[in-house]
């Protein structure tokens, strides 16, 4: 700003100057020079204003419309989950530890009941201790019937949760269970008791699901 004032009154002098009469053809020569050289700095100024000014109008409007798409997400992120919470009302979740966890009414095998919890919120049961795997045998809804949890070893003898991936650091095996071969790569949750046994993945009967939100 201080460049284009500065410049204004030297065009403004220089205007003055040009009135005079009293010039040599030299100087006058000379004159008429750089008078042509400022005005084709005021040209080129003219031209660098109206550039910032339409560049400052495209960062306005990515701005503006950037703006507007987060709004827009926002606003689906707000609906989607006010949807998830009607559905874990609805679903029936039980609450513990800060997790919820929902008993199906119906039976599938492994993978279907993988899917069938993703599509509700959550994901097969991950069990991480003692006091957890009690709680989940205690709030069963079908007693006597074998429950889907979340540990699979697709690479026979490491077991691993669906959920994360993370290898299992607790297990509750029955005697005898836990490497019955390639055929029993899923484990179920026992009707009656709390510990687990490793099955045939197409078995259909029922399935734990798990939420690391609750409402």
């Amino acid at each position: 700003m201080l460049f284009i004032v500065q410049f204004t009154l030297l065009v403004v002098a220089i205007q003055h100057v040009s009135g005079q009469t009293c010039l040599s053809n030299e100087s006058k020569d000379d004159f008429d020079k750089s008078r042509k050289s400022l005005t084709d700095v005021q040209e080129n100024i003219g031209k660098v204003l109206i550039k910032l000014e339409n560049d400052n109008k495209k960062t306005l409007d990515m701005f503006k419309e950037t703006l507007n798409t987060m709004g827009q997400k926002i606003k689906k992120l707000d609906t989607d989950f006010k949807v998830l919470g009607k559905d874990f009302r609805k679903t029936k979740w039980h609450k513990y530890n800060g997790h919820c966890y929902y008993y199906s009414p119906d039976k599938a095998d492994w993978f279907t009941a993988e899917r069938k919890c993703r599509d509700i919120g959550g994901y097969v049961v991950k069990i991480d201790d003692k006091e957890e795997n009690s709680n989940i045998a205690a709030n069963k809804a079908n007693s006597g019937n074998h429950y889907w949890i979340g540990l699979i070893d697709l690479k026979e003898g490491e077991w691993r949760w669906t959920y994360d991936q993370s290898k299992a650091s607790f297990t509750n095996w029955t005697s005898g269970y836990g490497a019955k071969g390639t055929d029993s790569n899923c484990v179920l949750l026992s009707g009656s008791r709390t510990d687990w046994f490793d099955y045939i993945c197409s078995y259909s009967t029922y399935y734990i699901c798990e939420s690391n939100f609750c409402f």
